[in-house]
């Protein structure tokens, strides 16, 4: 069997499932007006555990891009969106797309969604298959809260997930109900083959929306949740130096701040922090709060781009094996960057 997960086939079987031909049944809600814009960021994670569950390589938290979205035009229910991307190599693209709310004919299906939507509603109202049914359409499975900084976002969920070529995919999408925007997505992957278990994510995130980050990557043990309205660029955890690192950016001179919580059964002790390999100034420069659970820092910052180091005197015990970036992350990635291209398609 084949060890490398191929996120780029998940992109032909959505477009099997959810592809449809127009209709006009009903009237979608619009709820993007024109200069509406996002940023995002498109970041890739990954893991392999032997047969007993120790992890053998490891691909960090790792952003490949940024991305801005932005409404051009509404006409009825079609939306044009433009898409600027900022890769992290310094190249750019960008491109525009557009969507039928009423039916999800179009490019930017999924990037943008009817408003006011609840569970169990169809994403896009006339949705219809090639039989000119609606069985199998894409529905919302729940509403939830998203923390945006200090306030709570609500978003409508769609969870789905299959099997191909001995590989489980799940995807999840997030948006914002009183707009349909796009707020998050996470694509996984998961493949057996030889007494290896290989786990995939592909990240994408609104900036300014609460991540929360694995430093085991694919364990749910000690969940790290990071608010910022930063670029989130770079997430590791660095165990044998019992160390939390993370990359952040934004525009040049703009006031940044970061919100860490950190579970207590992860690192404790005495805490030290750096950025950019200067020491930081509790009370100065960040504050350091505990909820009984979570040791919370909150550091505040001018804007560049800034690496930012947690180190603590006492950690979890050490991990059994080495951890290793191996090649077949790497190729993994290639084929990642080839869907990730594809969630918002050019119509160039």
């Amino acid at each position: 069997m084949n060890r490398k997960i191929v996120l780029s086939l998940a992109f032909v079987l959505v477009i099997s499932m959810f592809s449809g031909i127009t209709s006009c049944l009903a009237a979608a809600n619009v709820g993007v007006v024109v200069g509406q814009s996002y940023e995002y960021t498109s970041a890739d994670s990954g893991t392999r555990r032997d047969i007993d569950g120790n992890l053998t390589d490891s691909l960090p938290y790792t952003v490949g891009y940024l991305e801005t979205i932005t409404v051009l035009q509404v006409s009825g229910t079609n939306v044009t969106i433009e898409f600027e991307r900022e890769l992290m190599n310094g190249t750019t693209t960008s491109g525009t797309s557009w969507v039928d709310l009423n039916t999800g004919a179009g490019t930017a299906w999924f990037v943008v969604i009817p408003a006011g939507l609840g569970t169990g509603s169809l994403i896009y109202p006339d949705w219809v298959d090639e039989n000119g049914t609606t069985e199998n359409a894409p529905t919302i499975t729940s509403t939830v809260f998203i923390n945006d900084g200090d306030s709570l976002v609500r978003a409508v969920h769609l969870g789905f997930g299959y099997t191909d070529n001995d590989v489980e995919y799940t995807h999840n999408y997030f948006w914002e109900q009183s707009t349909g925007m796009l707020l998050k997505y996470v694509l996984t992957g998961t493949a057996d083959a030889e007494n290896i278990t290989t786990f995939s994510i592909t990240h994408l995130n609104r900036v300014g929306l609460e991540q929360v980050f694995y430093p085991l990557i694919d364990s749910e043990d000690y969940p790290v949740s990071i608010t910022s309205d930063s670029n989130i660029l770079d997430f590791e955890f660095k165990q044998d130096e019992k160390q939390l690192l993370l990359n952040v950016s934004g525009k040049t001179g703009t006031l940044g701040s970061c919100e860490i919580a950190i579970p207590e059964n992860l690192l404790w002790g005495s805490f030290m922090l750096n950025m950019d390999g200067y020491a930081l100034e509790e009370d100065t420069d960040y504050t350091q709060t505990s909820n009984g659970t979570h040791q919370i820092f909150d550091i505040n910052y001018v804007h560049s781009t800034h690496s930012i180091e947690i180190t603590a005197t006492e950690t979890i015990p050490e991990f059994s094996t080495m951890l290793l970036v191996s090649l077949f992350l790497i190729s993994s990635l290639v084929a990642v960057a080839v869907y990730r291209k594809r969630l918002v398609r050019s119509t160039a």
